[in-house]
């Protein structure tokens, strides 16, 4: 099963706002995936997986992760521009049949 990660500074609070509405778009679209609320440092771990991650703050590229910014969720201005991010990812790792793709946002 594919594994979202969302991130924000703590991982606590806004993470867990960000992670219900991707939990709400991937129900929405038929899928299932792992969706996790995590922090930078928790990226940073050699024992931590994923195979997209939402963030709401500046990652470094060179997690290897794809990443979508969560930014629009959170503020509320422009989902979609989040959920078509989200859907292309998945879309792109459905079509290779393997784990992450190598494209960053």
């Amino acid at each position: 099963m594919l594994t979202i990660a969302i991130v924000c500074g703590a991982g606590i609070a806004t993470s867990a706002l960000v992670a219900e509405q991707v939990r709400d778009h991937i129900a929405s679209r038929g899928r299932e995936a792992h969706v996790v609320q995590a922090t930078v440092m928790d990226l940073l771990s050699a024992d931590f997986q994923a195979d997209l991650v939402v963030s709401t703050v500046d990652l470094p590229d060179a997690l290897g992760i794809p990443q979508v910014s969560g930014m629009p969720l959170l503020l509320g201005t422009n989902p979609q521009v989040t959920y078509d991010d989200i859907d292309r990812l998945l879309a792109r790792i459905d079509a290779t049949g393997a784990g992450p793709v190598d494209e960053r946002r």
